[in-house]
């Protein structure tokens, strides 16, 4: 394994930083504003609906590129299968379980409001395997922690991925971004799809195996120049129109949007300055995108359907100061529990 460079590593620290923010942006709409002839509407598509949605791409493209610089070292595949345990599969299922009984109580307290029993509608039979993260059809009751999921899938294939990458090369990361977007045209609601889309997620392996590529030697990323600045602009490009067609009910905005993506990224990384941040505040991009979801959960049970740019705006500073503070108490007051439940973070 060659050492990776300060800058490099400090860029990625703060890249994943800002990331961390972003997907918050996905989630603080609760619900999304209804129509495209609202101001709030064009607010979360432009953010929610652009910015927002390369965060999780480039988590998955670092953790990729993370794991592969290790590809070949004996022992590699047990190592890596050991740490992401630690990383991903206990914060998974400890942040699961506490949603689920904050959602349980949450439940309880509307029920004995409304004059029913404390457990009448309470997830039962196949909806508690959303509950568990075990549905193959569909996102985990806390939504974001899909993420390690899929993630930890990845780390278990790898051991026939990772070869098999090195034999095809970046042709293998291009094919599945571009079966991503076929999906977008396919049928939703049927049971392939959802299992490709949100229990696999095409995108993400995609995106892990782009970042793998780039650690193993096999993907170089272009040069700056115009070639580069009018690739990145074709991808910006792209994602604000996706927004434009999505709200003329195009139905083929999604596949565009999933294209865009990768030269979209790509640009944003290239314009991101190489800035070194405290290793204390860079630390937090895991704890935020774990805790921004119970944050907007408490707040709505106040401001449920916010509507107005306003009110948004607010409500995502609100959700952001919140999580980044009880983030940072966890981090300095509770040292032991933070590095359990975030995965040794």
């Amino acid at each position: 394994m060659h050492p990776l460079d300060g800058r490099t590593s400090s860029k990625i620290a703060a890249f994943g930083f800002v990331c961390a923010f972003l997907v918050v942006s996905i989630h603080v709409p609760q619900p999304f504003p209804s129509g495209p002839d609202l101001p709030a509407w064009w607010l979360c598509r432009l953010t929610a609906g652009t910015f927002g949605r390369l965060a999780v791409p480039f988590f998955f493209a670092a953790a990729g590129f993370f794991l592969a610089r290790r590809f070949g070292e004996p022992g590699w595949w047990r190592r890596a299968i050991a740490t992401r345990t630690k990383s991903l599969l206990v914060p998974f299922f400890f942040w699961l379980l506490a949603w689920d009984a904050l959602s349980a109580l949450l439940a309880g307290a509307a029920n004995v409001r409304d004059g029913l029993p404390a457990a009448s509608g309470l997830p039962r039979g196949a909806a508690l395997l959303a509950f568990a993260g075990l549905d193959p059809f569909d996102y985990p009751a806390n939504i974001p922690l899909w993420f390690l999921r899929s993630l930890f899938l990845y780390a278990v294939a790898s051991r026939v991925l990772l070869p098999a990458l090195k034999r095809v090369g970046p042709a293998l990361p291009a094919a599945l971004l571009v079966a991503s977007a076929a999906l977008r045209l396919a049928d939703g609601d049927a049971a392939a799809v959802r299992f490709l889309d949100r229990f696999v997620s095409l995108q993400g392996l995609a995106f892990f195996l782009a970042g793998a590529s780039l650690a193993l030697g096999r993907l170089r990323l272009p040069r700056p120049g115009l070639q580069a600045g009018l690739l990145g602009a074709a991808g910006w490009a792209g994602l604000f129109a996706s927004q434009f067609l999505a709200a003329r009910g195009v139905a083929w905005n999604g596949a565009l949007h999933e294209l865009s993506l990768a030269p979209a990224l790509l640009a944003a990384w290239r314009l991101f300055p190489a800035v070194a941040w405290p290793k204390g505040v860079t630390s937090l991009a895991f704890p935020v995108y774990v805790l921004h979801v119970f944050a907007i959960r408490l707040l709505d049970v106040a401001v449920y359907g916010v509507s107005s740019c306003g009110g948004l705006v607010l409500k995502y500073a609100a959700v952001c100061v919140a999580t980044a503070a009880a983030a940072a108490v966890s981090k300095t007051f509770l040292p032991r529990f933070h590095s359990f439940a975030f995965g040794g973070r």
